[in-house]
């Protein structure tokens, strides 16, 4: 059974499909180009930038970390060719809120050290930042 969020989310989604007509639209993106940016739900970036669906990649993970997009970040250049990446980070970031420690010791609070081991698949390094 779906949750309320997961209901609302596949309710959506039929709706969206529905209307969609835009899956004529090539699978390389039409301006060749990928943008990194952050997770942040307060961010949209097609929005913020103008993006039409179809024109770019969209890659996104916690504070733009271009390590940690580095395997999506070569598909969308050596695969599907685009040409350039715009990193895009932004002011008030919450990767500026923490470091390694902090979040180890969060995660060891609310998981316990099965879940401190799990850290070890990449390798306990959270990416934080002290500056834009």
């Amino acid at each position: 059974m779906a949750t309320p969020i997961q209901q609302n989310l596949i309710d959506s989604n039929k709706s969206y499909a529905s209307t969609f007509t835009s899956g004529h639209l090539a699978l390389p993106p039409a301006k060749k180009y990928a943008i990194l940016t952050c997770m942040d739900a307060r961010i949209d970036p097609a929005a913020a930038y103008g993006i039409p669906l179809g024109d770019a990649h969209i890659i996104r993970n916690a504070g733009a970390s271009a390590k940690d997009a580095l395997r999506s970040l070569i598909i969308s250049e050596q695969l599907l060719g685009t040409q350039e990446i715009v990193l895009i980070k932004h002011t008030g970031c919450g990767m500026l809120t923490f470091g390694n420690e902090d979040a180890a010791r969060i995660v060891k609070g609310n998981l316990g050290d099965a879940g401190v081991e799990e850290l070890a698949a990449f390798g306990g390094d959270f990416l934080p930042f002290s500056e834009l």
